[in-house]
């Protein structure tokens, strides 16, 4: 599977924190994905990635506990890409709109986690890790099921929504709709989008 690396609640957030950056794990990942181009997700077990990659099961079991946790860490080094460009304190409205760029422009790959109920999961247990790792602080649950069902639908349509179509969506599922409305909300929103990381952090300090 042809990838293209572009740089522009409460879920249990726990996890392997491993990425895919040593050589054993790139290979292994990429075993992942050429199986991944050939069967769907819930067919794949881990000995065709072990079988696919050239390694012993000892060694598959040594950087990852199961397929799902091979998936979170390809999904969360994915997202993580925001910082490759931006730094470590982009704008929120920024990293969104990367994130969304590495999903589209890797269309195949996730198209097939977000068909699959499980490996969405470990797609948002990536999504939740970013978050923590980034912020100090998990999004509201009503923050994931906003994200998991906006990206299941846009994967349904093939991804044929504009980036900014489907950032829209999630801005209009924020629950500051349900407090602001008119020019009060728009100006709270543009608020939000210009939210840096350090002034993330800085919040969850003064908690």
């Amino acid at each position: 599977m042809k990838r293209c690396i572009i740089l522009y609640s409460k879920l249990s957030c726990k996890g392997g924190d491993s990425v895919n950056n040593t050589p054993t794990k790139k290979k292994i990942a990429a075993a992942f994905l050429d199986v991944l181009s050939q069967k769907a997700f819930a067919g794949i077990k881990v000995k065709d990635i072990i079988d696919a990659a050239g390694v012993s099961h000892m060694t598959f079991y040594r950087n990852y506990s199961d397929k799902f946790d091979l998936v979170e860490s390809i999904c969360y080094e994915d997202m993580m890409l925001f910082t490759k460009i931006y730094g470590r304190n982009a704008e929120w409205r920024a990293i969104t709109i990367c994130i969304l760029n590495t999903i589209k422009n890797n269309r195949t790959f996730y198209g097939k986690i977000l068909k699959d109920d499980e490996a969405t999961g470990s797609f948002m247990r990536a999504l939740c890790r970013v978050s923590g790792d980034t912020t100090g602080a998990e999004g509201s649950r009503a923050t994931y099921i906003a994200w998991k069902e906006t990206l299941q639908k846009w994967s349904r349509n093939g991804f044929s929504d504009p980036v900014e179509e489907v950032y829209s969506t999630l801005v209009g599922a924020m629950p500051l709709h349900e407090i602001f409305t008119g020019e009060d909300l728009a100006a709270v929103i543009r608020a939000y989008e210009a939210n840096t990381l350090d002034d993330f952090r800085n919040r969850q300090k003064r908690k």
